[in-house]
């Protein structure tokens, strides 16, 4: 499966209530990519630019025809999966606060740890942490958090209708500086390994009895390979019989690329943005807006909502207005589990 990923929004702290920005990540399956981009392209022709030209959702003037492509990609089995944040809970205090203990969190253990080179490895990550902007900190903790969300979603859901896609999975991000390597890239290839099989160990990945996984052998650990040192050096109980190598499974075949020239980033930029529009209540017809999103989504549990909201500190109860637009992504979401 191809799984395309970009944003929208600044992420960073503002007095203003209901600031949202939005990351999304798009799952288009290998036999409908042609069709994905036909929809797009239409999509194009119908707001007056060239079907080779970048369209954002803000030079759209036809919110109608905007909903109608959505409605092609739920059609063509895409699935959207979102994360999204309101800058104006994440102030400078909490972010420092959620930052430092992210550091001390790596090395907690260093002690434990036999090798020195391998102690080094763990102190410089934990200082790199510690360097990182508010900004790229929370970019950087949005963004593992949706990856991690999309593997265990994705996974169960086209194992019971495509088990097959779950043999590959390409990974496509908005690249921001076409010309030289971003400090976020820099940060997340040196971040995202540890932090993604940490969570995949703490938080496995579940798997369903009956689902088709036969497809994703390639990605369990064997026995000699299993992360047992965190049992081993750190006297912990954990069960690594499930545990993914998701640092194999995400960095395989992940690229930063151009939106420009690749329409599954303009997609995931289209989705993205139309998602932080209608939780700030942008849109003409936001419960319109939330309906067809909605139905891109899949349901990821009783009583919960598709859409992961994250706050970095204290998380307080969505005013009314918003919370009649999750609700609405709600009911309309796909459902987990093919009846």
């Amino acid at each position: 499966m191809r799984i395309f990923i970009d944003e929208s929004g600044t992420f960073t702290f503002t007095p203003k209530h209901n600031a949202w920005s939005a990351l999304a990540a798009v799952v288009i399956l290998e036999d409908a990519m042609d069709a994905a981009e036909s929809a797009l392209q239409q999509f194009k022709v119908e707001n007056g630019v060239s079907p080779t030209d970048e369209l954002k959702l803000g030079k759209v003037g036809d919110e109608m025809s905007y909903f109608r492509l959505l409605n092609r990609l739920a059609q063509l089995n895409c699935t959207l999966y979102a994360l999204a944040t309101d800058a104006h809970l994440n102030t400078p205090e909490t972010v420092g606060t959620h930052k430092g203990m992210s550091a001390q969190g790596l090395v907690e253990h260093i002690d434990k740890l036999v090798h020195q080179t391998l102690r080094d490895d763990v102190l410089n990550i934990s200082n790199q942490v510690l360097r990182l902007s508010d900004q790229l900190y929370i970019q950087f903790i949005c963004q593992i958090k949706l990856m991690h969300y999309v593997v265990s979603q994705a996974m169960n859901y086209y194992a019971q209708r495509n088990p097959e896609t779950l043999g590959s999975f390409v990974w496509r991000v908005d690249q921001k500086d076409p010309v030289r390597k971003t400090e976020f890239e820099d940060v997340f290839e040196n971040l995202s390994p540890p932090y993604l099989q940490s969570m995949s160990i703490t938080d496995p990945l579940p798997r369903v009895e009956g689902f088709d996984y036969s497809h994703m052998a390639r990605y369990d650990f064997s026995e000699t390979e299993k992360p047992s040192y965190l049992n081993d050096h750190y006297n912990l109980d954990l069960d690594l019989r499930d545990v993914l190598d998701i640092k194999k499974l995400i960095r395989e075949d992940i690229q930063f690329v151009d939106s420009k020239v690749d329409f599954g980033i303009q997609l995931a930029d289209l989705l993205a943005s139309g998602l932080r529009r209608c939780l700030r209540r942008e849109f003409k017809d936001n419960l319109r807006a939330a309906t067809f999103l909605g139905r891109l989504m899949v349901n990821r549990g009783r009583s919960q909502q598709p859409v992961l909201l994250l706050s970095l500190g204290e998380e307080k109860p969505l005013d009314k207005a918003t919370e009649k637009l999750i609700n609405m992504m709600t009911r309309q979401q796909r459902p987990m589990i093919r009846r």
